[in-house]
């Protein structure tokens, strides 16, 4: 079964040293939430084969910062549409470049993770049974589609089965235990 992570970037700074959006960096909240979605990522679901980042800043230090808890390095894809992309526009990037994988995680911005989610859930696709608006940073939906790899996406095709939130985990430890 192909699984998607939808990960919305790190708490960050309000503005950047250069004033621009694209630069500002994550805070250490951010990068402590960071740390615990990895954990929480290793201890309960399949480490994706592939990740797709926007380029900006946060989205790539998120990407870091989650990546270095895990045992295996997944293939990194930068793809500059991510930021600020619509929802269609995500899917496209899931169409152009997740193919061949069976586990992806996408790492961006708002509203388009949230868009993301919408365009992929089908009618009776909220398995979480949450409000996939209610996704503030550093949030991680978990959807899994009918299918053994991206190859043959479609829209309206996925089942949200969790919708984890920072406020969700209290702490995540090294094996990924929510305390």
């Amino acid at each position: 079964m192909a699984r998607l992570l939808i990960l919305r970037h790190g708490k960050t700074e309000l503005v950047s040293e250069t004033g621009r959006d694209f630069d500002r960096k994550l805070v250490d909240r951010g990068q402590r939430n960071c740390v615990d979605v990895a954990r929480y990522i290793k201890g309960h679901l399949s480490l994706p084969d592939l990740v797709l980042c926007s380029p900006a800043v946060r989205a790539k230090e998120t990407k870091d910062w989650v990546i270095r808890e895990w045992e295996t390095t997944p293939v990194v894809i930068e793809d500059e549409r991510i930021y600020n992309a619509s929802g269609e526009t995500l899917f496209e990037v899931l169409c152009d470049h997740a193919a061949p994988y069976e586990t992806v995680m996408i790492v961006g911005h708002n509203p388009g993770m949230i868009l993301l989610a919408h365009v992929l859930m089908g009618e009776d696709g909220n398995l979480a049974g949450k409000d996939i608006n209610d996704y503030p940073t550093t949030t991680l939906a978990d959807m899994l589609f009918d299918a053994d790899n991206f190859a043959n996406l479609q829209p309206e095709s996925g089942k949200l089965l969790s919708l984890i939130r920072p406020r969700d985990m209290v702490q995540v430890d090294k094996k990924g235990r929510l305390s």
